[in-house]
């Protein structure tokens, strides 16, 4: 058995943001919450002028820096409500995103983001109406019910999520990804890649999720070098878009090794997750290995390695390798030794950590526990 969560509407193609406030005014809203990051003022100006020029009212909310924490999240849905905000629009990366479908969800709902991560309260009303804008292409935010927040009062980093809480409309825009800085091209691709690989081998793997995942992996194989090399390639931007979005849709089969361990260590270290999602991923890919070949195998083939007549396990070694070159060719980072900052792990921490926010989850192909997570870390120094 098996359940798929998407969207209501998909729009993709070059400058589609300018449609946003027609959207808006055909379901008759009147007050935007507008979640928005700071890297792209003009494009939110743009944005505001469109919705001015529909005659909807807008609250701009630009606290949301970094991952997000449950002192932003709380203070926007205060925000939300005061404003008298009808629906949300989150223009921005996957922190900006998770951010903002958290507080629509709070703002029907009541409480505090805490109760909702922390304490299992349940989501019983159907949040605002929920317009989502990537503007990096790599957590596939825009695609997934899930959002991952930082607790800041034990230094968690833990996901909350409901059905309800995926953006009713996806905007896949290209043309607001062009310029990206290549470091944030790499670590956004190298999430991306993650989610579609782990999603790809997980034991809850469905039709369509391996769907969506070895198109994410073929769009990333040809598009992500070109992306980091030539940030005004357009074409690039636009593949590497849709593999974030694919890979977000294929995640719903749920994450491996690699994004257990880079989740809770990424904020213990502070490590933008993209970077510890590359660090983690080839990793996670050997340690699985004998327990997914046949899959490992596949994914060969849409990162266009596999050798005919060779076999699966040949081709499944090759997978790897070429996901550890297509790292070195971004300078995607390798090791964890430049965020430990010269810094003696605490290997008990770290396991506590991963046991109190990832876990639970036991999709994995081959079994972890503990000591699987001693051993990883320790690879990854």
């Amino acid at each position: 058995m098996w359940e798929m969560i998407n969207n209501r509407r998909i729009v993709f193609g070059e400058n589609r943001v300018d449609e946003i406030p027609g959207i808006l005014k055909w379901y008759g809203l009147k007050k935007v919450f507008f979640a928005s990051g700071n890297s792209n003022p003009a494009l939110r100006e743009r944005i505001c002028n469109g919705l001015t020029t529909e005659g909807i009212e807008y609250s701009i909310y630009l606290a949301i820096q970094g991952e997000p924490d449950l002192t932003v999240i709380n203070n926007g849905r205060d925000q939300f409500i005061t404003e008298h905000c009808d629906c949300t629009l989150a223009v921005g990366g996957g922190s900006v995103i998770d951010a903002a479908k958290t507080i629509g969800m709070l703002a029907t709902n009541g409480g505090l983001a805490e109760d909702y991560q922390m304490h299992g309260r349940a989501v019983t009303h159907v949040p605002p109406f929920f317009i989502a804008v990537p503007t990096t292409a790599g957590t596939g935010a825009e695609a997934t019910k899930v959002a991952v927040v930082k607790n800041n009062y034990n230094g968690l980093k833990k996901s909350l999520y409901h059905t309800t809480m995926i953006a009713d409309v996806a905007i896949l825009d290209p043309l607001v990804t062009v310029g990206m800085p290549k470091r944030l091209t790499a670590a956004t691709g190298m999430d991306a890649l993650s989610h579609a690989i782990e999603s790809y081998v997980s034991l809850n793997a469905t039709p369509l999720t391996e769907m969506n995942g070895l198109q994410a992996i073929r769009l990333i194989k040809q598009s992500l070098e070109r992306a980091c090399e030539h940030p005004d390639d357009i074409a690039a931007r636009s593949d590497m878009l849709l593999a974030s979005y694919f890979g977000g849709c294929a995640i719903s089969a749920g994450i491996g090794i690699a994004h257990i361990m880079a989740q809770p260590i990424g904020a213990m270290y502070t490590i933008p997750h993209g970077d510890a999602c590359s660090i983690f991923l080839p990793l996670a890919m050997e340690f699985n290995l004998d327990c997914a070949v046949h899959k490992y195998a596949q994914i060969a083939e849409a990162l266009g390695v596999a050798v005919h007549g060779e076999s699966e396990r040949n081709n499944a070694l090759r997978a790897i390798e070429e996901v550890k070159r297509l790292r070195k060719s971004i300078g995607a980072p390798t090791s964890l030794k430049a965020y430990l900052k010269g810094e003696t792990p605490d290997e008990d921490l770290m396991v506590e950590t991963v046991k109190k926010t990832t876990g639970h989850i036991t999709c994995n192909p081959r079994k972890v526990d503990e000591d699987v997570y001693r051993y990883v870390f320790k690879l990854a120094m």
